[in-house]
């Protein structure tokens, strides 16, 4: 009896045709079988000796840019350059005028400061002052300059730090003078570098701009009562009487030189006359 229970158990572990799970995996085939499973992509976290990409360097440019606008007011243009500049956050560095002359137009140029992320919008304003003349904008890559000071200061820094330290433990004179002298012209260096380093980041941050305004005709501009045909009329009539009014000051300068020649005259022929009526006689 406990013979046929054990084979009856031995024959139902091993069913005939029904292969062993691996296998079935393993080989991908038989009626039951069914696909592989796909293979599991692998995760988990990065081992801390894995490389690592290097960092971006970050990009320092210096943008300058260049201006000629012919304005019919170059007075009033500059005015609204100024509050351009201004309203972006930047100011006025420089302001000189040209009121013109019988030969030349009348001109002022202009240098702005802006931001460097506001440049182009300052640009565009500028555009809209008058008539474009000409435009130059320039970019100049500079983070090699930045990189190389930064580390000098760097290390400038640290040796200043040293020099402080032996000079702190210093127990002999002559190293502590020693030590004073190479602090001082190692500051010195250092206050150098950082100096260069701020002017540099300002020229970074802000954006140099050269504006020049010319007045369209010789002579100077236009002022505000002269615009359009009717003050172009009015400006023709002042033009008379000024012209008027100065000879009049020109007859004026002249009047007493005019008495005294008419006068050196009369005495030329009065003598003429004398010396000719003695011959005469």
């Amino acid at each position: 009896m406990l013979a046929v229970v054990c084979s009856a158990a031995c024959s139902g572990g091993s069913t005939p045709g029904a292969p062993d799970t691996a296998e079935r995996y393993q080989t991908g085939g038989g009626a039951g079988s069914g696909p592989m499973p796909p293979e599991m992509p692998m995760t988990g976290p990065v081992p801390p000796d894995a490389p690592k990409a290097p960092p971006a360097v970050q990009r320092d440019v210096i943008k300058t840019a260049s201006v000629t606008v012919t304005a019919e007011n170059p007075t009033s243009a500059a005015d609204r350059a100024a509050d351009l500049a201004t309203d972006a956050g930047g100011r006025v560095d420089s302001r000189t005028e040209y009121g013109g002359s019988v030969l030349d137009r009348a001109r002022i140029t202009l240098t702005l400061r802006v931001p460097a992320d506001k440049l182009d919008g300052v640009i565009d304003g500028l555009k809209e002052l008058g008539t474009v003349d000409a435009l130059d904008m320039r970019v100049e890559d500079v983070t090699s300059t930045r990189v190389d000071l930064d580390a000098r200061i760097k290390a400038l820094q640290t040796s200043v730090d040293r020099l402080l330290a032996i000079m702190r433990d210093a127990q002999d004179p002559s190293a502590l003078i020693e030590a004073e002298s190479a602090l001082s012209q190692r500051q010195a260096d250092l206050d150098s570098l950082r100096a260069q380093r701020a002017a540099l980041g300002e020229q970074i941050s802000y954006s140099t701009v050269t504006v020049e305004l010319i007045a369209p005709v010789v002579g100077g501009p236009a002022p505000e009562r002269y615009q359009g045909f009717l003050g172009q009329l009015e400006r023709g009539w002042d033009a008379l009487v000024d012209a008027g009014s100065n000879l009049v000051l020109l007859f004026g300068l002249l009047l007493p030189w005019m008495g005294a020649a008419v006068l050196a005259l009369a005495l030329l022929f009065g003598l003429y006359r004398l010396v000719r009526a003695r011959r005469r006689g």
